[in-house]
This record gives C-alpha cells, sequence and structure tokens, in this order.
C-alpha cells in the first residue's frame, strides 16, 4: 500500500465531513445537505465502509482527497498533506507537482512580505505616520495586530531588497505574485501605503490591498495614483473568491449563524472594532458563487451592509439571487433609513468607530432583502399612478425569480397590498414575464444528471446495487439472474464478480478488486437508500429479480415475433409473462 492509499485508509471519512456539514444517519450511510449546492432535502449521502461521498443532486463525488480539494480549494498534494497530518502518517514518498511547488512559493513569498510591512508598522520609525492614520481612524492597535496590518513605505524597491536581497526570492517570484511591477525595471507595486494582507479562508495570505496614506499637499495628492490598489489575479489569488477577514472570524460567524458583509477592508475592522465580529468584506457591491459557497459553510444568514444602492444595482441583484438559489437568507441593513441611520453616516467605517452602540443595534434591525425592495421602490417612486407602474416594472422581474413558492405568494400579497390590486393581478404581470423567459435564471445544478435511462437500465443497476448492498452477491452471480443482466457495464460489472468472489469475502474488497473504469460507479450503489422495511431485503429481492426477469421476457417474445420461429418456445414465454404480471 503506497502512502497516498495508506492515510485515506486511515481517515474517517464521516468525521471529516462532520466538520463542515451536520450529518445524519440513514442505515448504512450518513446523509446531510450538499455543501456544493444549495438544497432544503439531503441529497448528500457518505459511505463509511468504502470512506466515499457522492450528492444526488448536483453529482458531485469522491473519496476524502476529492472532498477536501472541493471544499477548501486545495491542490491533491495540500489535501494529501493536510490528511496525513489529521491522521498521523509521515509522507515520505510524495513530490509535488510543478503547479503546487509554485502556488506553495507564492504564499510563501506573500506570507514573507505581510511580516515586512507589519514590523514597517508596528516597529519601525517609517511607520509611525501610518500607525498615527491608524489612530486617526479609531483602529486600535489590537486589531492592528489580529489583522496583521502593515506599512509599504514610500521609495521603488523597499520590499524588493528584502525579499531578493535577503530572502533569495527570484524577482520573478514577486512579479509572480504580484507584488512588483515590470516597467523599465521592476519596482515595489505597494508604496507609501497602509496595507491590508488578503488572507484565504484557511488563513493563507494570498495579496494585499493598499490603502495610499493622506497627502500632506495638493501637489502630493495628483501625484499618488489611485486611493486603493489592490494585488492582480494571481495563480492564487483570485477576487471573486476571497472574503475579507472570514480567516479571522468564522468561529464568531459560525457561532452566531450568521454574517454582516461590508466593502472594504476598513469597513470590516470599524464593524469588528464595535462588537460586530460576525463580519467579512467583499470587493464591490456583488456576492460571487464562490463567496456564497464559503459563507454558507459558517451561516445560512447573510446581512448586506454595503456602500451601493442594492435596489439599484444590477450585479449586487444577481449576487443576491446567486445567494438565494444556495439556500441562503439576505437580509439588508437600510442604511439610508433615517430612522436607523438618524446621523446618516456614510459608512461602515465611519459609523462603526463613531457609534458603536448605534451600528450594533442597526446591524440587528436587518430586514428581508424583499421588504427592502419594496420599501425601496415605494420610497423612490411614491405611490400615484405612474409611481405605481414604475414599482411594478422594477419588482416584477424580482418577483418572478423567487424560488420558494411560499415566500413568493407572501411577497406577492404583499405587493398587491402596497400597490391596491388584486393578487391575481400581480400574478397576471409575473406570467406575462415568464412566458417570455427574458427574466428568469435558472438553476444551472438542476440540469445535472439527467440523462435518461431505459427501464432495463435502471432495473439492472438496482438488482446489483441491492446485492451489494444487502449480501447477496452470490444470488446474483450464482443462478439465473446473472444471464437476464444484458446492459454491457452491469453485464462486465457481473462477470468481474463470478471471478472474484471466491477470492474475496467482504462487499469493500470485492469493490476494490474491481478494475478502475468500473469501480466508481459500483461504489455509489453503497450510498444509495433501500427504501423498505428492515428485514424485508428478501422480499424486495424477489420482486427486483421478478422485474427483470419480465423485462427479459417481454424482449424475448418480441424478438421473436419479429423473426416469427419457435412457436413452442413462444408459447411458453408468453405462459411465463402472464404468471410475472398476474398481480399486477
Amino acid at each position: 500500500m503506497d502512502q497516498v492509499e495508506e492515510v485515506k485508509s486511515k481517515v474517517d471519512m464521516v468525521q471529516l465531513v462532520s466538520e463542515y456539514i451536520p450529518l445524519k444517519k440513514g442505515g448504512r450511510n450518513y446523509k446531510g445537505l450538499c455543501p456544493f449546492h444549495g438544497e432544503k432535502t439531503p441529497s448528500f449521502m457518505v459511505n463509511p465502509e468504502l470512506q466515499i461521498w457522492k450528492c444526488f443532486g448536483c453529482g458531485e463525488g469522491g473519496d476524502a482527497y476529492t472532498f477536501l480539494q472541493r471544499m477548501e480549494g486545495m491542490e491533491f498534494g495540500e489535501a494529501l498533506r493536510t490528511l496525513a497530518e489529521k491522521v498521523g502518517v509521515k509522507l515520505t514518498a510524495y513530490r509535488p507537482s510543478q503547479t503546487e511547488e509554485v502556488k506553495e512559493r507564492l504564499v510563501r513569498v506573500n506570507s514573507l512580505a505581510a511580516e515586512f510591512y507589519h514590523y514597517l508598522l508596528m516597529q519601525h520609525r517609517l511607520g509611525e505616520s501610518a500607525r498615527q492614520y491608524l489612530r486617526k481612524r479609531g483602529i486600535k492597535e489590537e486589531v492592528t495586530e489580529k489583522f496583521k496590518l502593515g506599512f509599504a513605505p514610500e521609495g521603488w524597491d523597499f520590499l524588493m531588497k528584502y525579499l531578493v536581497g535577503k530572502k533569495n526570492f527570484e524577482v520573478q517570484d514577486l512579479e509572480r505574485a504580484g507584488l512588483v511591477v515590470k516597467g523599465q525595471n521592476f519596482y515595489d507595486r505597494f508604496r507609501n501605503r497602509v496595507m491590508f494582507p488578503l488572507s484565504n479562508h484557511r488563513g493563507q495570505t494570498v495579496g494585499f490591498a493598499g490603502r495610499v496614506m493622506p497627502a500632506t499637499s495638493a501637489e502630493a495628492a495628483a501625484s499618488q495614483g489611485a486611493k486603493y490598489v489592490n494585488t492582480p489575479e494571481t495563480e492564487i489569488y483570485h477576487k471573486g473568491e476571497l472574503l475579507y477577514g472570514l480567516d479571522v472570524n468564522k468561529t464568531e460567524i459560525k457561532t452566531a449563524g450568521w454574517a454582516v458583509v461590508v466593502e472594504g477592508e476598513l469597513d470590516l475592522l470599524a464593524s469588528y472594532l464595535a462588537g460586530v465580529k460576525n463580519a467579512v468584506a467583499v470587493k464591490g457591491s456583488a456576492l460571487t458563487t464562490q463567496q456564497v459557497d464559503l459563507v454558507r459553510r459558517y451561516a445560512g444568514t447573510v446581512v448586506l451592509a454595503l456602500d451601493a444602492d442594492v435596489a439599484g444595482d444590477a450585479a449586487a441583484r444577481r449576487g443576491i439571487e446567486v445567494a438565494e438559489r444556495a439556500g441562503v437568507v439576505v437580509k439588508i441593513l437600510n442604511s439610508k433609513s433615517e430612522i436607523i441611520n438618524p446621523k446618516q453616516y456614510k459608512d461602515p467605517g465611519e459609523w462603526g468607530v463613531a457609534d458603536p452602540e448605534g451600528w450594533r443595534a442597526a446591524v440587528g434591525k436587518a430586514i428581508p432583502i424583499y421588504d427592502y425592495y419594496l420599501e425601496s421602490a415605494v420610497a423612490r417612486y411614491g405611490l400615484d399612478g405612474v409611481g405605481k407602474g414604475k414599482i411594478s416594472r422594477e419588482l416584477a422581474p424580482i418577483w418572478v425569480n423567487i424560488s420558494d413558492e411560499i415566500v413568493k405568494a407572501h411577497y406577492v400579497r404583499k405587493l398587491a397590498e402596497v400597490l391596491e390590486v388584486r393578487e391575481e393581478d400581480v400574478r397576471a404581470q409575473l406570467g406575462k414575464i415568464s412566458s417570455t423567459g427574458s427574466q428568469t435564471t435558472r438553476d444551472p445544478s438542476a440540469t445535472v444528471g439527467m440523462t435518461i435511462k431505459t427501464r432495463r437500465e435502471v432495473v439492472e443497476e438496482y438488482v446489483v446495487g441491492l446485492a451489494l448492498r444487502n449480501g447477496m452477491v452470490g444470488k446474483l452471480i450464482g443462478s439465473s439472474v446473472s444471464q437476464w443482466v444484458e446492459m454491457p457495464f452491469w453485464k462486465k460489472v457481473v462477470e468481474q464478480f463470478s471471478v472474484l468472489s471466491p477470492q474475496f469475502s467482504g462487499v469493500k474488497e470485492l469493490i476494490g478488486a474491481l478494475p478502475a473504469e468500473l469501480r466508481g460507479r459500483v461504489e455509489e450503489q453503497m450510498l444509495v437508500e433501500d427504501r423498505f422495511e428492515e428485514g424485508d431485503a428478501e422480499r424486495e429481492w424477489e420482486k427486483a429479480v421478478r422485474e427483470l426477469e419480465e423485462i427479459e421476457v417481454r424482449e424475448r417474445i418480441e424478438k421473436m415475433r419479429e423473426e416469427a420461429q419457435g412457436r413452442g418456445e413462444l408459447r411458453g414465454l408468453t405462459k411465463r409473462l402472464a404468471e410475472l404480471t398476474k398481480d399486477k
């Protein structure tokens, strides 16, 4: 057994998956809500005997390595090392791929850069102006330490001298990590900026955001460039896949069961200081699919506290639709409301520092997204005839995409009340939009696994699976049942069972001995839930075998009629068919 197999054999698959989602035992398997797509009925199955998992909703499946790769965005080598450490296996033979080596090097160079910037901010005289700036913004030292803030001094090669000159990295490594820019010569990307290390949810520094220091003169302001400079897209940093602060705040989020989403690093730090620590930050106003997947591992509800007007922001609305399809409840903190925000603080960064108690109270007053859409539209358009028409045209395309029919019915009634029309009128308007198909969106996972199987294929698969799950492989291969299996895939499987069963007594060993091209699909049969009472396996087997025999007999009768031969045999088959179907 090589070390890859050794590690996998020692992993407790149920325990591993349970670190991310709750599982409930059901027969020989465990099941839960799939972490990879939104669902309300569990279709995610884990089999502890074979150490495999599969979601019958979206089609994802695999072993411990693929689960960790899919959940954490790891390369195989990183998943192997993580699991090896978890189960106490010391790796001696595994060699990472070139891609893995590059990514590991980029993480190392970013981590060292973060340490360098943090040292300059906290301990070097060059960081004094940045320390004063942060104090002025209300950012306390404890938060600066917690989030490892830093400072990039004015100058073209401070970082380059440190990483290339002292730490022996190649300048090309820095360029690949987005830390330097190539012009006539290489120079530091970040200069005279407060630095915010951007870490993934596992705490690996993958990039930076740099906020320019306030200019001391109009001339300096004109030459200092953009207010914020961010790491460009690299092999380890993708803006749409990261939630700033999640690595620090994920425990707070999981404990609370909901997450506040703000826009920008300083907004996040201010919220943390104000005592709302179950928060993360995005860049821009739109949640991406990857960000939604991340946050819903820890919370079922998000409160959006963004600078932009979500109701008028098409990108933000698309992000909200993504969240809702994933089963995440979306609420809005309406910072434009004079009741909630009487002093009209412009953003959470200002609000959380100036009025922590008010910020905490405001977060608690967040309202469901569709209530916000309705309130916002009424406030902007009014309720005269023209205004009602505008409200209808803005909200009907949003209402039609509400996936939960009960929620949709609630807001159809609410919209009808506000517009002073009948519910039937609102539904008719939604029907017009649905019929055009121009406004509706589909869940791409809904088309997964839509291949239509023949009746024979369904029954053969069920018979083989039933035999595996209930210790009946001997009955499958030692009777005429095996002769009735004709689909090429299942015929090969049964033939392999006939050859291998004398050598392997257990189902796990028998499946493990199958050729690789057969094993995966056969393993999935162990994840299927039998829907009969305990003790009824024999009766179910007889029923399934009769079904398979009926298919076999019908096909033989049809073939003989087409060829017009074997009348005596045809009479016998017809009689047998009558016996098989007399109770149907």
